[in-house]
């Protein structure tokens, strides 16, 4: 169904190409991505790059869509120390450190409405705003967690209580523990225009969560069995450059 419903908007816009002088670009570039509601995760770099097509329908207004590569990436890297009361007496220290890193590549369908705003003959500014599809086809996921824990006993003796590594890799969309590849959501972007180059920005934020039960806090599970779950979103700015051509008059 979701395969169906890409190709029928393909086909759909593909449609006009016979009443416009329709311009394709080739772009390329780089994101900083990450996700919403977890108190750990940070932003990270990751690339992007495809082909865009516009359909003119003035010389003010167009409609614009193309097909996308991006690497969505966030991580963490962060450790925490939780002090508790032993029944003896003294106290257990707790550290805790969470080295993780989420990859995923997605396909994305980008459906656009754009103006230009002609600053000379031969540059101006394009804005525009829209929706996006993407599909998640690719991803890795690493996370790695060192435990440790020590008796202060008050006396100024530490002893070592238990220590932990555990190491683990997954694919990012795994069907039973990884994110939803499926992601739909809103996209603005602008553009300097020269001649037939191009520079931009833009800005996304995904509409469907990545996952129903994300932990909010990675810190918080060790003590909490009713450690609370979110559902992050997408987010994230990118910076592109191409240039693009025109088919002409069909």
């Amino acid at each position: 169904m979701k395969r169906q419903l890409l190709i029928a908007l393909l086909l759909g816009l593909s449609a006009t190409i016979c009443y416009s002088q329709v311009k394709i670009n080739a772009q390329a570039g780089t994101g900083l991505t990450g996700i919403t509601k977890n108190e750990n995760y940070n932003a990270n770099f990751g690339y992007r790059f495809g082909f865009g097509v516009e359909f003119p329908i003035n010389r003010t207004w167009s409609l614009q869509t193309g097909l996308h590569f991006l690497r969505k990436n966030y991580s963490v890297d962060d450790s925490s120390l939780i002090q508790n009361s032993a029944e003896g007496g003294g106290t257990y220290l707790f550290y805790e450190k969470i080295k993780s890193k989420i990859n995923a590549t997605y396909v994305q369908l980008p459906i656009k409405i754009a103006a230009y705003l002609p600053l000379n003959t031969n540059c101006g500014l394009q804005f525009s705003t829209g929706t996006y599809i993407a599909y998640g086809i690719a991803g890795k996921t690493k996370t790695e967690i060192w435990r440790h824990s020590k008796l202060d006993d008050g006396e100024f003796i530490t002893q070592d209580y238990s220590a932990e590594y555990t190491s683990s890799w997954r694919d990012t969309f795994d069907k039973n523990y990884g994110s939803k590849k499926l992601d739909i959501g809103l996209s603005i972007g602008a553009d300097f225009k020269y001649k037939f180059l191009f520079i931009g920005v833009g800005a996304e934020y995904g509409f469907l969560p990545i996952s129903k039960k994300f932990p909010k806090d990675l810190f918080g599970g060790q003590f909490n069995e009713n450690q609370p779950v979110v559902s992050p979103h997408n987010i994230g700015i990118e910076f592109h450059v191409g240039f693009c051509f025109d088919t002409g008059k069909r």
